[in-house]
């Protein structure tokens, strides 16, 4: 016994800090938790289908069975993560959060000693992790998040991979994507290594995977998450247009080049035009940097850690929990030959990015408030330099250069759009809405539920309008264009039609829209 604890004594502090938070987190708010848990109630009771995905509709049903003071949103989790957590509702909500913490706490600590036994490196290291990763380890248990099994999965996917077990990675990896979605990009790295059978047993369990969450949850659910929730989600809206906690490409170029009345007034640069061609740009420069890295680089690790990088910089929201993946990169940097002082550095930076609270700069002006973001591109760009050749960074500097040139030859040809109704900041989420005696009153929910607010508004007459196929109609003709969710047009004293939309917003975010007429 006492040669166990010496051996493993180094993950000791990881431990503690682990179980420390799990204890914490009782007293804490249920917080993302409940996004799985409730999820699987609802699937168990054979109510989950796309209105889960409503955050209204979520809400009000968790509340109606008697939870209150929670405010959630299920979007975007895939169908298949109720039936993962199915068996907590064996227990209390609460209770199920401890027995969740306790198991991914300890699956993070096993696959840290496996990872670091797999590649030799000395475990004196794991000592760094609980200060290294302070504030995602954190996080992830107070908010009952899933990363610390989601980094589980994919080190065993690359554990499995370098033992050549091409059906355990293709598992591990299709488990992992059917959890979070992003894990796909992945695809790629195995793409470029030319292992196609190891594709194709991933396509397999993938459909082994969605049939039988499609069994448990029907398939309309699935549809709609795949036609309405990931597209969504895909473009960055989650919850509002403009969200400067994601620390993301995507929406510093949004926050740079789109203009919003209400949430961006002033753009650094009001062409809205480029931002689309720009995250183009971006993305395939990453997917041809991954290309070049993948065929040159034989250390699968490192091909591995740039994936994670990748990843991260891909997704267009951003989170401390999920920067609980940067493992790989530490281990990468340890392991290698570099000096001590690009290890200090990457190791700052690493610690800086995990850990510097975004409230210390997010009411900044822009540019500036996306410190952490330009902390997170330094250590790519540097873990690239330090670990790969510089001719892949120019050739897809190259690639990234002819996609923008291309596209700055194509003019986006725009309908005319809708205005928002209120010249100020709404709630995040408004579900109706009502007008009569010269005054509007909205209804909104948060975490102390239902609530509403009545203001000023000039009302004559009023007429309700058809919504057809999502798009507002007004004397047979069509107003709205768009693809995003809508309900309870009006048409307001013969001159503007008000309705609610969740357009550059979370499916289901509704704010007050209007069209003049």
């Amino acid at each position: 016994m006492k040669s166990v604890i010496a051996k493993y004594f180094n993950i000791i502090p990881l431990l503690f800090l682990c179980l420390f938070y799990i204890v914490k987190a009782i007293h804490f708010p249920i917080h993302d938790f409940a996004n799985y848990y409730f999820g699987a109630h609802f699937l168990i009771d054979g109510k989950f289908n796309s209105t889960i995905y409503l955050p209204y509709e979520f809400n009000k049903a968790i509340s109606d069975i008697g939870y209150q003071n929670i405010f959630v949103s299920y979007a975007p989790n895939t169908p298949f993560l109720a039936l993962f957590f199915t068996p907590l509702n064996l227990f209390s909500v609460a209770t199920a959060k401890i027995i969740f913490n306790l198991f991914s706490s300890t699956l993070l600590s096993i696959s840290c000693i496996r990872i670091f036994k797999f590649y030799n490196l000395n475990l004196k290291y794991l000592f760094l992790i609980p200060f290294a990763f302070f504030v995602p380890i954190k996080n992830n248990i107070l908010f009952g998040q899933v990363y610390f099994l989601l980094f589980f999965l994919l080190s065993e996917t690359l554990l499995s991979y370098e033992k050549k077990q091409f059906k355990k990675t293709a598992f591990y990896l299709s488990f992992a994507i059917a959890f979070k979605v992003f894990p796909i990009i992945f695809i790629f790295f195995f793409l470029f290594k030319k292992e196609f059978k190891l594709v194709l047993y991933a396509i397999l369990f993938g459909i082994l995977f969605l049939s039988i969450s499609i069994l448990c949850s029907g398939i309309d659910v699935w549809l709609f998450f795949i036609s309405s929730v990931l597209p969504k989600a895909s473009n960055g809206e989650i919850a509002n247009s403009f969200v400067d906690n994601y620390q993301s490409v995507f929406m510093f170029l949004k926050r740079m080049f789109v203009f919003d009345t209400i949430e961006n007034p002033k753009p650094l640069f009001h062409v809205s035009r480029y931002f689309p061609f720009l995250l183009l740009a971006f993305k395939f420069g990453l997917i041809s940097l991954g290309y070049f890295i993948t065929r040159s680089c034989k250390n699968n690790l490192h091909v591995f850690s740039f994936w994670i990088l990748a990843s991260i910089l891909f997704s267009p929201y951003g989170s401390t929990y999920s920067f609980i993946v940067m493992l790989f990169p530490l281990i990468t940097f340890l392991l290698s030959k570099i000096s001590v002082l690009k290890k200090i550095i990457l190791g700052a930076i690493l610690f800086f990015i995990n850990n510097f609270s975004v409230s210390f700069f997010i009411e900044k002006t822009f540019p500036f408030s996306f410190l952490r973001l330009f902390l997170l591109v330094a250590f790519s760009l540097l873990f690239l330099i330090y670990f790969f050749k510089k001719s892949t960074l120019v050739k897809s500097f190259a690639v990234s250069f002819f996609i923008l040139l291309i596209g700055s030859f194509f003019k986006q040809e725009t309908l005319e759009k809708n205005k928002p109704l209120l010249a100020e900041k709404t709630p995040i989420l408004i579900y109706d809405y009502t007008v009569n005696d010269n005054q509007l009153t909205y209804f909104y929910w948060n975490e102390k539920g239902e609530n509403k607010k009545s203001i000023p508004f000039k009302v004559a007459t009023w007429k309700e309008l058809d919504i057809k196929n999502e798009q507002v109609f007004y004397d047979n003709k069509q107003l709205t264009f768009d693809k995003n969710n809508k309900a309870k047009p009006l048409l307001i004293n013969n001159t503007e039609v008000i309705f609610l939309s969740d357009e550059g917003r979370g499916i289901g975010f509704y704010n007050l829209r209007k069209i003049e007429l």
